[in-house]
């Protein structure tokens, strides 16, 4: 399952993880597939303005693979790294953030791993403004040595609004230039998820790696144009290591662990008091949460799944939480509607009222448009599983698919896909 989103107890993880089998960690790092976050743009409502930024003219080296596993973001690096110029497309790029159908912002990273000494990353922003078919670096390539990472890849993730951003996870660093320019910043510790919200930014950060035990979480705030760190004291201090922090609005905000403790805290005052309330029962095995708003909360919760098959619950509230009612399942519920077993949830994203996503990590990528009573699979070539799924409202969004990082676009809710940079995309398709 996930980091999380950097955390989530890596979605995949359910591959290999249950709750009551012991040394389920370790199996989740050291079988989990690849998992990147959902970025649903309209859902969280960011607004993405990409400036005039510094063209760095170079190479970069990737790798051609870059497979987040586990719960702690663990990265399998191929060997077989090339040299990739980002003025082409590239399949190396994370963490895609799109202000529109043309204009966005991503990260490229390379980690060089080894048995004897830390892992080195070389990180760098690139920016398009063509719908993703080139990119082309905007500033320096940040070198970082992670300590304590002999034999295993670091947390690394981003966020931005477009000029404030965040590369973070094992360490963190700021930008508030488009990426041109960064420096440490950030509490200390792990940061397992970040959000930025109009003037504000929270990071959801624990003092200790994930395999720690007695170690708790904390939300800090921070002014997105840089300030001093808060702590939200009134926040959940939770110990189960993968998490998730959803953001709806400036006051409103929603907690949840990704697996065991089947609940999920709200605020509604700017983090000043919280309220927790239960998850349905399968939610304990693992969960899913996206929302729009306070009032528009999904949760999709998922059993262990040691084969390809996985029971799966889609939950709807519209009292933050209060309650919950099913909506679809894949036991044939009387009354709602049908989710497949195959299959192992990776992702979920609403990206208007009604209108849902679900990933998985082999087959088709699945949307609803009424409230999850029907899916279809939609016509995304998603060869080796959806990495993340970003919308910048619900008819233009992104997908990058495995195993090779390949970006596609849609300008028709999904419907149909083109491969950024195609003949097809050269024609029109997935343009605004």
């Amino acid at each position: 399952m996930a980091e999380h989103d950097i955390t989530e107890l890596l979605d995949l993880a359910g591959r290999t993880y249950s709750p009551d089998v012991p040394g389920g960690l370790a199996n989740v790092k050291a079988r989990a597939g690849r998992h990147k976050r959902v970025r649903g743009m309209a859902s969280i409502g960011v607004a993405l303005v990409v400036g005039a930024a510094s063209v760095m003219t170079g190479i970069l080296l990737v790798a051609p693979r870059q497979i987040p596993a586990g719960a702690a973001r663990y990265l399998h690096i191929s060997p077989a790294t090339r040299i990739v110029n980002l003025s082409a497309p590239s399949n190396g790029l994370t963490d895609l953030y799109f202000a529109d159908a043309a204009h966005g912002l991503g990260m490229q990273q390379h980690c060089s791993l080894s048995p004897t000494a830390d892992t080195t990353c070389s990180l760098a922003i690139a920016r398009t403004g063509d719908g993703g078919r080139t990119w082309t670096p905007v500033g320096q390539v940040l070198h970082v040595t992670y300590p304590d990472s002999r034999a295993s890849y670091p947390f690394i993730s981003f966020a931005t609004n477009g000029k404030d951003g965040w590369i973070y996870g094992s360490k963190t660093f700021v930008t508030h230039d488009g990426g041109r320019t960064f420096e440490e910043d950030g509490p200390r510790g792990l940061v397992m998820d970040l959000s930025i919200v109009g003037n504000e930014m929270w990071a959801l950060s624990r003092p200790c790696p994930p395999g720690t035990a007695g170690c708790t979480s904390t939300v800090y705030s921070v002014p997105v144009g840089g300030g001093p760190w808060h702590a939200l004291r009134g926040a959940p201090k939770l110990e189960y290591p993968y998490l998730q922090l959803l953001r709806t609005s400036a006051k409103d905000a929603l907690l949840a662990a990704r697996a065991t403790d089947g609940a999920i805290s709200v605020t509604k005052d700017g983090g000043v008091s919280w309220i927790t309330h239960p998850l349905p029962s399968l939610c304990a095995q693992l969960d899913h949460v996206t929302a729009l708003s306070r009032h528009d909360v999904w949760v999709l919760c998922t059993g262990p799944a040691p084969s390809e098959s996985q029971a799966k619950e889609l939950f709807h509230s519209v009292d933050t939480g209060r309650t919950w009612v099913l909506t679809a399942a894949s036991n044939a519920a009387p009354g709602v509607g049908t989710l497949p077993t195959l299959g192992i949830v990776t992702m979920v994203t609403s990206v208007a009222p009604a209108r849902l996503w679900i990933a998985l990590d082999e087959g088709p990528l699945l949307a609803s448009t009424d409230g999850g009573r029907t899916w279809a699979p939609q016509g995304l070539p998603a060869d080796g599983g959806v990495g993340q799924l970003t919308f910048t409202d619900a008819l233009h969004g992104f997908a990058v698919t495995g195993p090779h990082d390949a970006l596609y676009r849609t300008s028709d809710g999904g419907a149909h896909w083109a491969k950024a940079g195609s003949q097809q995309d050269a024609r029109g398709m997935g343009t605004s």
